[in-house]
């Protein structure tokens, strides 16, 4: 296969709808039809498969009978290139959804990786945890919709929000272990200001006090609604505990949303200085940083300006490119070797 030729490639992931892989993949997929590759339904058709974040023991995989079809392709002649968080390479049982299945989760995903033709890490933390060399790092991007129009805008937001009524702290995430739910309702308890939680989970957790005082719950909110909350909101929390990359991060930094965040992981990596970073354990810390950027509005500007610079250099067009030279070493090298691993 030449530089000049067409690829074809089969997007394959086990997790739901709803699961961050769909979104990666998805956005992931309208960048590389941009730059001339398409996307096949059969496997069989697809000069590259790609594996998004695979994990064999979801109740979808094992009913759905996903699971045989994936061996199929681990066993097939085309090339297989993993995208990965490394959830299952922390060494933290406790973060996860079933405890009970980490080790079994571990060892297979390590499988996988051995067997694939290259192995792609979502960012350098990521890449540093996993067990095989045949690895590049490759980084999310964000898209357009996100970003603040102009300065002007972001400043008027400001103003209007500040006349609307009360201040608006915004989080977005699945209520999962990982993400840290504690630390938001604690700091819910303890702020005087509009908490709007987005996300699947939330129902079960946020008691009606708190509703009734400052939390909103909007459970699970589409893409256009999302970017308005950031948009909407004065700041954005997000106190992970484990992140392969942060991708909520930088879609509120884009947004022009000053963003508090903590230095789990690789966190770091995406926000850079244009975030406030604190330890996920720390949330005097959360609350003292976010009342100082709700009472000072010099300050939150100064963040929302460094947070859209720094996301400006996060783009899918420059995850395509990277993503499409793994596809092409892994089709010539496999083409080469004839072997899987």
């Amino acid at each position: 296969m030449s530089d000049g030729d067409s690829l074809a490639v089969h997007f394959c992931t086990l997790t739901d709808a709803q699961a961050s892989e769909h979104i990666y993949m998805g956005n992931l997929k309208r960048a590389l039809e941009a730059r001339g590759v398409r996307a096949v339904e059969d496997w069989r058709e697809a000069d590259v498969v790609h594996l998004f974040e695979v994990n064999f023991f979801t109740r979808d995989a094992l009913l759905g009978g996903n699971v045989a079809t994936l061996l199929g392709i681990l066993r097939s002649d085309t090339p297989v290139v993993v995208s990965t968080d490394d959830l299952y390479f922390i060494d933290r049982p406790d973060l996860t959804a079933r405890p009970e299945l980490y080790g079994l989760n571990r060892r297979t995903q390590r499988w996988l990786f051995e067997r694939a033709d290259r192995v792609i890490a979502i960012s350098e933390s990521v890449e540093s945890a996993l067990p095989v060399d045949h690895t590049e790092v490759v980084r999310h991007g964000v898209r357009e919709e996100y970003f603040a129009e102009t300065e002007s805008a972001q400043t008027e937001s400001m103003e209007t929000e500040a006349t609307d009524g009360d201040p608006v702290v915004f989080h977005a995430s699945l209520a999962s272990k990982r993400k840290n739910p504690e630390a938001v309702l604690e700091l819910a308890e303890r702020l005087d200001a509009r908490v709007v939680l987005a996300g699947s989970g939330w129902d079960e957790r946020v008691p009606d006090r708190l509703r009734d005082e400052n939390v909103e719950v909007r459970g699970y909110v589409p893409e256009d609604e999302l970017v308005e909350w950031y948009h909407r909101a004065d700041v954005f929390y997000f106190p992970t505990r484990h992140e392969g990359f942060g991708l909520p991060v930088l879609e509120a930094m884009a947004a022009g949303c000053a963003v508090v965040t903590t230095d789990a992981y690789a966190v770091p990596e995406v926000a850079g200085d244009a975030a406030v970073l604190a330890d996920p354990d720390e949330v005097d810390a959360h609350v003292e940083e976010i009342r100082r950027l709700l009472g000072d509005d010099d300050a939150r500007r100064e963040l929302s300006r460094a947070a859209v610079e720094r996301a400006r250099e996060f783009s899918w067009g420059d995850a395509a490119a990277g993503t499409e030279r793994v596809y092409r070493d892994a089709a010539e090298t496999f083409t080469t070797s004839r072997s899987r691993r």
